[in-house]
C-alpha cells in the first residue's frame, strides 16, 4: 500500500511520540523508520477516530453521512464506514506493523486473524454520559468503552482454547486503547455546559478509561497504547462555535486557549491513571500517546507539509 509523502511524514510523527521505550518497537535510520518488534495482532477501541466501519452496521448508524459516498472516493473508492476520505491511524498503524486493515468487529465473518476494531463512531468512555440524561439528545451509538471490552472478550472466547492460550495470543499483540472521552466531553461542551462544568466530568471519564485498561491486561495485554486528547481548541467545530472577538483567547496558532487547557487536564489525569496502572503491573508496557503535542506539532509545521493553516481555515484569525 503506496502512502503520500504527508501521509508517511504523519505515521512517522506520530509513532516517533507514541511507541514506549519498553515495546522497543522502533528503529531510526538513514533509510527511514523500520519496526523491530513484530505483533501478530492489534486490538483498537475508540470512537470516530478509529471506527472502520461498526457504527454503520448498527441500525442508528445506516443513514450516517459517512455510510455513503463521497466517503472513501480517493483511497477505497467506497464507502467504508470511516469518518473519512482515506486512512485513519489505527490504518497507518497496520501497515507500519505489516498487518491487514483491521476488519470492524460488527463485520460478521470478517477475517479477525490478525485482530479486531472495536472503535465505534460517536462512542462515549461513560455508559450513559450525563448530557444525555439531562437533555432530549440522543445519540447515534451505545456501544460505549465497556460495551467495546465486552465486544473484546466474547472475541477472545471464541478464539481461545484456554486462558493461558489467551495469554500468549495477547503477548504478541499491541491493543490501542482509544482515543476516547472526546464524545462525552463534545455531548456536554455542545449542549450548552460550562468548561467549569465539564472539568468535573473529566476525573469519571479517567476512571472508566482506566478500569478498561486494566480489563485488557486481566485478559494478558503486554503492549497497549493510550493515546490522549488532541488540543480541542484547534479543533475547526470548537473554533466555529466558541468563535470570539476577543483576541486574548486565542494562543500563536490561534486555537482557543480555554479549551486546549481543558485537553490538558485530562491528559493529565489520563497519564497518573496510566502510572497507577503500570505500577501495578510492572511487566506490561502501558504507552502514552501525545496525540496533543502530535497535532500541535502538524500544525506548527504546516508549510513544509505543503498546507496553508489560514488559506484552510480563514476564520483562524479572530477579528
Amino acid at each position: 500500500m503506496k502512502m503520500n509523502k504527508f501521509s508517511l511524514n504523519l505515521l512517522i510523527v506520530f509513532c516517533a511520540i507514541i511507541i514506549p521505550k519498553k515495546i522497543k518497537a522502533l528503529l531510526t535510520s538513514n533509510v527511514g523508520v523500520i519496526p523491530t518488534m513484530k505483533f501478530e495482532a492489534m486490538y483498537q477501541f475508540g470512537d470516530s477516530l478509529s471506527d472502520t466501519g461498526n457504527l454503520v452496521l448498527e441500525p442508528n448508524g445506516r443513514d450516517v453521512n459517512f455510510a455513503r459516498l463521497p466517503y472513501g472516493t480517493t483511497y477505497f473508492h467506497r464507502a467504508t464506514g470511516r469518518c473519512s476520505d482515506g486512512l485513519l491511524m489505527v490504518d497507518f498503524f497496520a501497515m507500519f506493523f505489516q498487518l491487514p486493515l483491521l476488519n470492524p468487529y460488527l463485520a460478521r465473518g470478517s477475517d479477525f486473524t490478525h485482530g479486531v476494531n472495536f472503535a465505534v463512531a460517536g462512542a462515549t468512555a461513560l455508559d450513559y454520559p450525563i448530557t444525555l440524561t439531562t437533555t432530549n439528545f440522543s445519540t447515534a451509538t451505545y456501544s460505549s468503552l465497556s460495551t467495546q471490552v465486552n465486544w473484546f472478550k466474547s472475541h477472545l472466547a471464541s478464539i481461545c482454547r484456554n486462558l493461558i492460550d489467551c495469554r500468549r495470543r495477547m503477548q504478541k499483540s499491541l491493543v490501542i486503547m482509544g482515543e476516547i472521552g472526546g464524545n462525552d466531553y463534545n455531548f456536554a461542551f455542545f449542549h450548552g455546559q460550562t468548561v467549569q462544568e465539564v472539568y468535573a466530568l473529566v476525573p469519571q471519564v479517567i476512571h472508566s478509561i482506566k478500569n478498561a485498561i486494566l480489563e485488557v491486561v486481566k485478559l494478558g495485554a503486554k503492549n497497549i497504547v493510550v493515546p490522549g486528547n488532541f488540543p480541542i481548541g484547534c479543533v475547526p467545530i470548537y473554533l466555529v462555535q466558541f468563535r470570539t472577538n476577543d483576541a486574548s483567547k486565542y494562543d500563536e496558532l490561534h486555537c482557543l486557549k480555554e479549551y486546549n487547557d481543558f485537553s490538558k487536564y485530562h491528559n493529565q489525569l489520563l497519564n497518573e491513571a496510566i502510572q497507577q496502572v503500570q505500577v501495578q503491573y510492572p511487566s506490561v508496557a502501558i504507552a502514552y500517546a501525545d496525540s496533543y503535542s502530535a497535532l500541535t506539532w502538524l500544525l506548527r509545521h504546516a508549510p513544509s507539509l505543503g498546507h496553508r493553516i489560514s488559506a484552510i481555515l480563514p476564520f483562524l484569525n479572530p477579528s
